[in-house]
């Protein structure tokens, strides 16, 4: 059975273990997100490249290892 690779749980594990909380992941990706958002992006399977880019920055994690 392929393993399914969960992006948003992996962008949570990252998160967690840099000891980085979610309003302050929202904060550093701009205005138009907050915590909430932050919340249901982890919740989802595949994230657009182009967040999972602002968040691999943000973290300082190459893109890769979330997908």
């Amino acid at each position: 059975m392929e393993q399914k690779i969960h992006q948003g749980r992996n962008v949570k594990r990252f998160r967690e273990m840099l000891g980085i909380k979610q309003e302050a992941l929202a904060f550093d990706l701009g205005n138009d997100w907050n915590q909430k958002k932050i919340s249901m992006l982890e919740q989802k399977d595949v994230i657009e490249d182009n967040i999972l880019n602002q968040i691999s920055n943000s973290l300082k994690i190459p893109v890769e290892a979330f997908q």
